[in-house]
């Protein structure tokens, strides 16, 4: 009603602190909450005003008691839910949760890069638990990555004169050779 209005100043009265207190939370999570306070921000957008004030309950007013009655008599006879009851929020979070990582494996595996990354974490649900659970190391970075203190990898960046193995000359040091081929490494 207010959005629809022209008047320039609407003083909104209420009965219920906790609902005005919800509004005037920076932290809203509740989405008719949010919604009401979507409306008011672009109503006072268009440099008009809203404000919210808390009346106490005003037992045996004239009309209060019957406006009480007719509020409750609406609240009990609603047939139908609420949109924002129909699931708890706990689920629609999982499945945002959910659908992000799908999107988010989707783009890694279509990804040219990355292609040691891959062998060793293919997936990136196994990625995110790691990196959440604090498991990883900037050396595990380094080796996943590519991008570490490897002659090949410092040699792309003019950082050192030859790509090879300081062992062997005819040996470029790579990841993959430290890891696999190296015998200084890897002695059998």
């Amino acid at each position: 009603m207010v959005s629809e209005s022209e008047e320039q100043v609407v003083n909104i009265l209420s009965e219920s602190r906790s609902s005005l207190d919800l509004l005037r939370s920076a932290a809203v999570t509740h989405p008719l909450a949010a919604e009401i306070m979507e409306c008011i921000c672009e109503i006072r957008g268009q440099g008009r005003s809203v404000r919210l004030f808390w009346l106490r309950v005003h037992v045996d007013k004239p009309g209060n008691e019957r406006a009480d009655e007719l509020a409750k008599n609406v609240a009990l006879k609603k047939k139908t839910l609420l949109d924002f009851s129909m699931v708890p929020i706990s689920y629609v979070k999982e499945r945002i949760r959910e659908e992000t990582i799908q999107r988010w494996q989707a783009q890694y595996d279509a990804s040219a890069t990355g292609s040691v990354t891959k062998v060793f974490l293919p997936y990136v649900r196994t990625v995110k638990k790691i990196v959440n659970d604090g498991g990883i190391t900037p050396t595990h970075i380094q080796i996943l990555t590519r991008h570490g203190g490897f002659a090949s990898y410092l040699h792309r960046f003019k950082l050192k004169d030859s790509p090879s193995f300081v062992c062997d000359p005819n040996c470029e040091e790579t990841v993959w050779h430290l890891l696999r081929d190296c015998p200084n490494r890897n002695p059998a």
